[in-house]
């Protein structure tokens, strides 16, 4: 009597028990539910808020800059090529997004030059010197980050402070005791037109400054619009505004317009939106791209630097370089 007894308490203990946990995961499963509907809701207000921000500053700047209905389908085209597309007033107030959604829509070929460049020119944006090929080392202007490589040693970065018809001036960073000796030198740059190189040769110095003689013989260094370089340095990959970890990587490939590097775990596609971050000698970089390509069974991905400063490109392509 006794051993029924037991019997039947150990399984009203166990059915309590069974209750208590069902209804525990029941509460669980409820709050994770209001949790992931709270966050669902606060998201979509924000992106509402976005757009409506956005179209109003759009709306508001259309008139004043005298843009028409032809202009309006060109931005809704160019605004695809944005991270939110519906931020199509960014392109109205930043020559660099502009520029590099108006890269991409020429490339695919969506709309011609002309009309793109026409549309520059009524949002007011300044036309660079960049923009165009350099013929003689006289095109270069005050300011152009330059890159001076002498065989035997190491690269030496630089600035071209002043340009004349019978020389022009190169301040070196770093020590004086690092500028390069007498001889042939070749001196790298990179604008938006591509990634040159010219030879020249020390005609005076003074402390920093070196004063180099002209060369009317300009040479694309790569065919690429910028240099790509091979090279192994670790990094860090994440989906852009993503909620998941970054992810450790290597980079194989380093150019100013993009990369090739390692895709951990096979996580990424083509078109998707990513955030790569590495720190190379101590250089913080951080930079949002577009995975563009996948290659290798999917264990390597390809990627377009988006919306980058052009300083920022510069930074880069000089680290390239450097490797």
């Amino acid at each position: 009597m006794l051993t029924v007894l037991t019997k039947i308490l150990d399984q009203q203990r166990a059915t309590e028990l069974v209750d208590f946990v069902l209804i525990f995961a029941l509460l669980l499963a409820l709050t994770m539910l209001i949790l992931f509907l709270v966050v669902l809701s606060r998201n979509r207000r924000l992106q509402r808020e976005m757009r409506e921000s956005s179209a109003e500053l759009y709306y508001f700047l259309l008139p004043r800059l005298a843009l028409d209905g032809n202009d309006h389908q060109l931005i809704k085209r160019l605004a695809g090529f944005l991270p939110f597309p519906q931020q199509k007033h960014r392109l109205m107030v930043n020559p660099q997004i502009f520029d590099f959604c108006a890269f991409r829509l020429v490339a695919a070929g969506q709309a011609d030059e002309a009309a793109v460049g026409n549309l520059r020119s009524k949002l007011g944006f300044p036309k660079s010197a960049e923009d165009f090929l350099p013929v003689s080392s006289l095109d270069l202007p005050p300011d152009m980050p330059v890159i001076l490589v002498q065989k035997g040693e190491p690269a030496l970065r630089g600035g071209l402070i002043y340009n004349d018809e019978s020389s022009m001036a190169v301040e070196i960073e770093g020590e004086a005791s690092t500028a390069p000796a007498d001889g042939p030198i070749t001196v790298y740059f990179q604008n938006r037109a591509g990634f040159f190189s010219f030879s020249t040769r020390i005609a005076d110095r003074e402390e920093r400054i070196l004063r180099l003689t002209h060369s009317d013989t300009i040479k694309r260094y790569q065919r690429r619009r910028y240099a790509r370089k091979q090279l192994r340095l670790p990094v860090f990959i994440q989906p852009y505004h993503g909620t998941s970890a970054a992810l450790k990587s290597v980079l194989m490939e380093l150019s100013g317009g993009g990369a090739s590097l390692q895709n951990p775990q096979r996580s990424f596609g083509v078109d998707q939106q990513v955030e790569l971050s590495f720190a190379p000698h101590g250089e913080k970089f951080h930079v949002l791209s577009q995975v563009v390509r996948v290659s290798k069974g999917g264990r390597m991905i390809h990627v377009e630097f988006q919306a980058l400063e052009d300083a920022e490109r510069e930074r880069i392509g000089r680290l390239a370089l450097r490797q």
